[in-house]
């Protein structure tokens, strides 16, 4: 599969995400990161589509797998906990691609009293804001410009 066909997987799984999160008042922010967030052929094909979740309530997500997005296979494929984010890795049922949500809080996106170090090099290495409730991640994304 070429790019651009990898590319319009990637972006289907991307407005069913959005969707989900729309229907989700606890889901503040939702963002694309990594190689699909970059400009076509910076993904492989063995590249996954990395999702930032920010809620309010991340137990709702991670307790089980009850209120995970309806287009995933379950069971995952793998769920780890990295700090404050806690990776739930499944793969799209209609497109095949893995999927990986990183289900984080706000604190993720701290900006004060400085941009945690993994979170500035997850930002700097590609990220395409999907939903963004109260601004959260603009004011991340132009902190870790300056």
């Amino acid at each position: 599969m070429d790019s651009t066909a990898r590319h319009e997987r990637a972006q289907q799984v991307v407005t069913e995400l959005c969707d989900w999160a729309d229907a989700r008042p606890d889901v503040l922010a939702l963002a694309l990161v990594g190689s699909y967030a970059r400009p076509p052929g910076a993904e492989t094909a063995e590249s996954d589509v990395d999702i930032i979740v920010v809620t309010s309530d991340p137990g709702r997500y991670t307790d089980g797998t009850g209120n995970l997005p309806p287009g995933l296979e379950l069971p995952l494929l793998r769920a780890k906990q990295w700090g404050v984010v806690a990776e739930r890795r499944s793969r799209h049922a209609t497109t095949g691609l893995v999927v990986e949500l990183n289900i984080t809080t706000p604190a993720w996106a701290a900006t004060e009293p400085e941009v945690d170090g993994g979170t500035r090099r997850v930002v700097r290495d590609g990220i395409r804001v999907l939903r963004d409730r109260t601004g959260l991640l603009a004011k991340l994304v132009d902190a870790c410009a300056a």
